[in-house]
């Protein structure tokens, strides 16, 4: 665990003044004038899983239907908008099972299996999936190595039309496809494939991918579908040779080359997000060293973690250290990709975290949640508690579209805060949108060193603006704390599970909150622990009012005990403040039972929230609406009126 603070953390540690008086005690002041801002597309939104069990059609069936898994990806999809897009599930194919072939030899699959597991992925919780072509439902590709090329080619056709005709391309346009994972490790490269038989398996998924569809478009034309890969580790030549000799082939006829996103792995050795990127900027200088032709290439990291094994726990994964981790991870890309070096044509990176955790590492594996499989009840079920790295993604979602390069600001000697300005708005469209993050180092250290930084506001706001700050701290925001303090039970209690949900979100700073345009913050950190991390929102009065929650859902947990969620609109989520969750108890007698709010209280930055009533008697069973809060202190519209009745 992190030491605990050396100092109180008081509400007033962070402060916000609207003056310029301690502009003495300043490292670096910036204005917005001398900031180049340039277009931000949120590339960090890939999350990944492999899951537990036997790879076969069986073993991943029964994995991915699991109720645990399943409220776990459902956890990480209530996310806000855009904070997780895509997830990238191994061996998902295995979920397509064989039946027979038909009298032509051609296999034919039964997609029923694949087919719900999407619909629950793709259009309950809107997540796309990054469709890796790695698996052998029925052993179809081993018992018939001669004619790899041709199954291949008709497995990725059959699949996509399948799925074209189910879900239209159009609601396709976001998905991802990629080549076998790792194929010069034994463990992922069931198939055997030689060097030789994986580069015919490469051409012919390319090959499958460009026909699908083309019998069910209005042009009867197929759609271009870009493929990624090799999805490889690219140790020496000799123990990964086919890694290498796909990108020999691809420099040496870019016109044929079956990929059109150079996806690697690379990951830090001791939990440093400097380490990740270093390593990727190593690699891929090798790579173009050898093969310049693939400097054309966009380039992906879809692996981009911390450290290696996600299953080790490692107690930094735990607490605030691995959000404050993911965050540097993302703005030291940012400023790889602005340098111009072998970064530049970066398209995305992923976080390989949303595994799920197992006893009795609950918080220290690399996961966004901690599990608690409560094995006393009747049935078991499982709880999950939202770490700070789940948090810390809730947070880059409010970033703006457009960034200037991360800025470091003196702390002391040795340490320094990194500073990321985005903004939206302000180009003839409604409003202007200010989001800042600000970044302790990663490390904790036992001395806490005071941050002053002031912080000019050249918004050019005609209009009143309101600001609001979160933070991520040690112990405040720290679950895992709550949860060693209380002695690490297997099964915690509901007192302590309330207890750490209360703390799984970053705290809210309300200051003012209205100020005239032109005005300056300082930020005084002295009395945080480190590490921290900080989001500052400016919002003008004129950005788009926040719209009505959609599409709310409440799943049972438990017996009296239920998970609400539902969705953000993407246009006007940047000013919220909070939500509000409304209850009104089916009466026994007519109607006259009113409306609670059972989120009095709580902060909830994120569109969910998990209620179980206190006593023994009450009940879950009613109707549920939501509406949001902006830094304003204006609502939006109610949600739809959902009523739930526990079976």
């Amino acid at each position: 665990m992190l030491p605990p603070p050396t100092t109180p953390v008081l509400l007033w540690g962070l402060l916000l003044f609207l003056t310029a008086t301690l502009a003495r005690r300043v490292h670096a002041h910036y204005t917005s004038g001398d900031v180049v801002y340039h277009p931000l597309s949120h590339f960090w939104t890939g999350v990944g899983f492999c899951p537990a069990g036997d790879i076969d059609h069986k073993g991943i069936s029964a994995a991915l239907s699991a109720p645990e898994l399943q409220m776990n990806l459902r956890q990480i999809a209530a996310l806000p908008v855009g904070a997780v897009t895509h997830i990238r599930i191994h061996w998902l194919l295995e979920l397509v099972q064989f039946l027979q072939y038909d009298m032509s030899g051609v296999p034919q699959y039964d997609f029923g299996k694949f087919d719900n597991f999407i619909d629950f992925l793709h259009e309950e919780l809107r997540l796309s999936p990054v469709l890796e072509f790695m698996g052998n439902p029925g052993q179809v590709f081993t018992e018939n190595p001669q004619q790899i090329s041709f199954f291949w080619d008709h497995f990725v056709k059959t699949t996509l039309n399948h799925q074209i005709v189910r879900h239209g391309s159009a609601r396709m346009t976001n998905w991802r496809y990629e080549t076998w994972n790792e194929p010069d490790l034994r463990g992922y490269n069931t198939l055997n494939l030689t060097l030789d038989y994986y580069l015919e398996y490469v051409q012919a998924v390319r090959r499958g991918l460009s026909k699908a569809g083309g019998a069910h478009s209005h042009t009867n034309l197929p759609m271009y579908r870009a493929l990624r890969g090799p999805a490889g580790l690219f140790k020496n030549l000799n123990s990964h040779p086919r890694c290498w000799k796909l990108l020999q082939l691809c420099n040496q006829r870019m016109v044929h080359c079956p990929i059109d996103v150079l996806t690697f792995h690379r990951k830090g050795l001791n939990g440093s997000a400097v380490e990740v990127v270093n390593a990727s900027l190593s690699l891929l200088a090798k790579i173009y060293k050898e093969y310049p032709n693939l400097k054309q290439l966009p380039v992906a990291n879809d692996e981009a973690d911390p450290v290696a094994g996600w299953s080790t726990p490692r107690e930094f994964q735990a607490d605030v250290r691995y959000g404050v981790t993911l965050m540097s991870t993302v703005m030291q890309h940012w400023h790889a990709k602005l340098s111009g070096g072998p970064l530049s044509r970066l398209e995305s990176i992923s976080h390989d975290n949303a595994f799920l955790s197992y006893h009795p590492h609950e918080f220290t594996q690399r996961t966004l949640l901690a599990h608690f499989r409560m094995n006393e009840t009747n049935p078991p079920h499982s709880q999950f508690i939202q770490k700070p790295v789940y948090a810390a993604l809730g947070m880059l979602a409010k970033l703006g579209s457009r960034a200037a390069d991360m800025e470091l600001v003196n702390m002391d000697t040795k340490h320094s805060v990194q500073v990321w300005r985005t903004v939206s708005g302000g180009m003839g469209g409604p409003g202007q949108y200010m989001a800042t993050i600000f970044l302790s180092p990663e490390e904790a250290v036992p001395k806490i060193t005071a941050f002053h930084h002031k912080y000019t506001l050249n918004m050019s706001i005609a209009n009143e603006s309101a600001f609001i700050t979160e933070l991520l701290m040690p112990h405040n925001t720290d679950p895992y704390y709550l949860w060693t303090q209380a002695g690490s039970p297997a099964y915690p209690n509901a007192t302590l599970r309330e207890a750490m949900r209360r703390a799984q979100t970053p705290r809210l700073y309300e200051t003012g909150p209205i100020w005239q345009y032109n005005s300056e913050l300082v930020i005084n950190s002295a009395s945080i622990p480190l590490p921290w991390a900080m989001l500052l929102r400016v919002c003008s009065a004129s950005w788009p009012k926040l719209k009505r929650p959609q599409q709310l859902s409440i799943v049972e947990v438990t017996h009296r005990e239920v998970f609400i969620s539902w969705r953000e609109h993407p246009k006007s989520m940047q000013c919220l403040k909070s939500y509000e969750v409304w209850f009104k108890q089916r009466g026994g007698q007519g109607s006259a039972a009113d409306w609670l709010m059972i989120s009095r209280d709580w902060h909830l930055p994120y569109p969910s929230f998990q209620y179980a009533p206190n006593g023994q008697t009450g009940s879950v069973n009613g109707f549920y609406k939501v509406r949001g809060v902006d830094v304003f202190n204006e609502t939006s519209p109610f949600s739809q009126i959902v009523e739930y009745l526990e079976l």
